[in-house]
């Protein structure tokens, strides 16, 4: 078990609440403001999605300074490659050059120019190579630590299914309008367009509850290989 902290963001659970937050905060902002001036502010090049992005890059950088020891360099490496990618992704820059997700089969499989192609590896290769090493090293100290209790841990897990909640709220109005044939509202839109960007901040938010974890336990109960 992890050693007990009277410190808020030692707590297992602190993650939970800061995804609660951001939530609420999200349903105040949609329920006061109209849906347009929600829907400006959420937009793909709005101010929120800015931040989100800024966030990443940001702590793909300071995480080198904030880090605990007991944080090996490779680890660290690791999460800096991938908050870049997370912030170039929130910025659209896999369309930026070729007009299409470079994320996609479909690209490598099309009929896209092989320098596009190469090019899109260079890029995207180191990013998924820093994810499968990320998987294969930490996922089952995660989960094992989340059987615990460790407050690490339990942000890790928390920290990804606030991105997947984030894009199946972001789906669902697409989903609902070409499978079953229900259209949202203006309003609707915008309470759909407020949780989905105001809970991909909160995941920027949540690798910095991490990362205090982290450097609080100064290796005592942090997840280590």
């Amino acid at each position: 078990m992890p050693p007990v902290s009277l410190s808020p963001v030692s707590r297992p659970f602190v993650s939970l609440w800061f995804v609660l937050v951001f939530a609420a905060a999200a349903l105040v902002l949609w329920a006061a403001l109209p849906p347009p001036q929600v829907m400006a502010l959420m937009s793909e090049d709005g101010p929120v999605e800015i931040a989100s992005a800024t966030l990443y890059f940001v702590t793909a950088v300071a995480l080198w300074f904030v880090r605990g020891r007991s944080m090996p360099a490779a680890l660290a490496v690791a999460l800096s490659v991938v908050l870049c990618a997370f912030g170039a992704r929130e910025l659209d820059l896999h369309k930026a050059w070729t007009g299409v997700s470079t994320l996609k089969v479909s690209f490598y499989l099309g009929a896209a120019p092989l320098q596009q192609k190469l090019a899109a590896l260079a890029v995207i290769g180191p990013a998924a190579y820093a994810m499968v090493y990320l998987l294969l090293r930490y996922g089952l100290p995660v989960l094992r630590g989340l059987r615990q209790r460790d407050p690490v841990a339990v942000t890790v897990i928390v920290f990804w299914a606030t991105l997947v909640l984030s894009k199946l709220i972001d789906r669902s109005q697409n989903v609902l309008l070409e499978d079953f044939g229900i259209q949202f509202s203006p309003a609707l839109s915008a309470l759909r367009s407020a949780w989905e960007e105001g809970l991909e901040l909160c995941a920027g938010v949540l690798i910095w509850v991490g990362l205090l974890q982290h450097r609080r336990q100064a290796g005592a109960g942090s997840i280590r290989p």
